[in-house]
């Protein structure tokens, strides 16, 4: 315990850096979005279909984004593409506040995934990934933290400057916090930096892919047997929360148990993620990876099986176990795999899946439902998914330290 404290003491800034970029994904994150959800419908007269289409488009059009723009992070200086990102999120901000027509509410939505969902989230991890090598476990456990602690405070605090400002405010509010405190914390944060974290291209013996097509490390055979299980948590998360509400009224639960469940969630996602790191460092990524789905597949089963209020909370502290530590143990395995050279555009195609992962998830879990499916039906069908995949994992990866682009 000593040499992590040390370990921190000794790279906060870096450290902090991660932490403040994941924190502030929160703003392109569906949780924090759906809040703007029912004020949007009210103005604009939207059907639940029609903005939620419109939602799954621009998801699905960051999706396929990500990989042009996130494989710039091995070729970009990390200040510059960092301070791009950020810009990118707060005019996607601006975008939606302004909006007048809906073809403005799906460009903003575009800009939300692509730059707050995907790109903030990016950046920070395959930093972290690319400069620690023995305690890159840790490194990610740590810049990762930013995910819970987004989804157990801004939630409220939205909320509150929606009720008070009016959503449009709200979203001004939060392009304002992104030029005044993020940019300039960023910009501290990497004074002072190694040149081989800030100008990882140029540093000595770095084979930076030069291919314009970001899609090739698709060839790997490792590639395929990391994927469904990236997959399945983007698809399977998303949907859960998207229904959470209707779940609970299905079961008769209180709407604030549901809610207040989440921060449940957080506190044990964060725990997972800060214990995984240092076993990532100990036993490597490759050896825990067919393990990190097991507690999911746990907290499925619970929310087929029973229906009483703490089956909810409980059920998410077990996919909370999944999700944190599955965060840190796959970020680390795609630079165990393929190597810390390419991590930028290995990381920008996997987010791709997760992207257009979430945009699938609700779709698909609206199709069985209406179809007449009960959620316990749903959920059994998600746990023999999962099964599957768990069996799939248990394939050996080669872990080969460059990948083929």
């Amino acid at each position: 315990m000593r040499s992590f404290w040390y370990f921190i003491r000794t790279n906060r800034y870096l450290l902090f850096f991660g932490v403040l970029l994941t924190y502030f994904s929160s703003f392109g994150q569906t949780f924090l979005i759906s809040l703007y959800i029912p004020e949007i419908e009210r103005v604009f007269g939207f059907t639940n279909t029609g903005l939620s289409s419109l939602y799954a488009v621009a998801t699905m059009g960051s999706a396929f984004s990500l990989p042009f723009i996130g494989r710039l992070v091995d070729t970009v200086s990390l200040r510059r593409f960092s301070i791009g990102v950020v810009l990118g999120l707060g005019v996607a901000c601006l975008l939606l506040s302004l909006a007048i027509h809906p073809v403005m509410i799906l460009f903003g939505f575009f800009g939300l995934r692509l730059f707050g969902q995907g790109l903030m989230s990016h950046t920070s991890i395959s930093t972290m990934a690319r400069a620690f090598d023995s305690n890159r476990g840790k490194a990610i456990s740590i810049a990762t933290l930013g995910h819970p602690l987004g989804e157990a405070t801004l939630p409220l605090l939205i909320a509150l400057l929606i009720g008070a400002l009016g959503w449009r405010t709200s979203l001004q509010l939060e392009a304002l916090s992104l030029a005044v405190v993020v940019l300039p914390l960023i910009l501290f944060f990497l004074k002072g930096q190694e040149r081989s974290v800030i100008y990882p291209h140029q540093t000595e013996g770095a084979e930076v892919s030069k291919s314009k097509n970001p899609f090739r490390v698709m060839r790997d055979k490792d590639f395929w047997i990391i994927t469904p299980m990236v997959f399945i948590m983007g698809f399977l998360n998303t949907a859960i929360f998207f229904f959470q509400i209707k779940l609970g009224n299905s079961r008769g639960w209180d709407p604030a148990w549901v809610a207040g469940s989440l921060s449940v969630y957080a506190i044990a996602s964060a725990l997972s993620m800060m214990s995984s790191g240092p076993l990532v460092d100990s036993l490597t990524a490759r050896r825990l990876f067919p393990f990190v789905l097991l507690p999911y597949t746990a907290g499925v089963i619970l929310l087929a099986s029973f229906t009483h209020p703490l089956s909810y909370p409980l059920a998410l502290v077990l996919i909370a176990i999944s999700n944190g530590g599955g965060s840190t143990i796959k970020n680390a395995l795609f630079a165990e795999v393929f190597g810390t050279e390419i991590i930028g555009t290995v990381r920008s195609v996997f987010m791709t899946i997760i992207v257009f992962s979430t945009a699938l998830g609700p779709i698909s879990f609206g199709l069985l439902l209406d179809a007449g499916w009960s959620y316990g039906q749903v959920f059994w069908l998600s746990a023999g998914l999962l099964g599957l995949i768990i069996i799939w994992s248990l394939r050996p990866l080669r872990g080969r330290r460059q990948a083929k682009t």
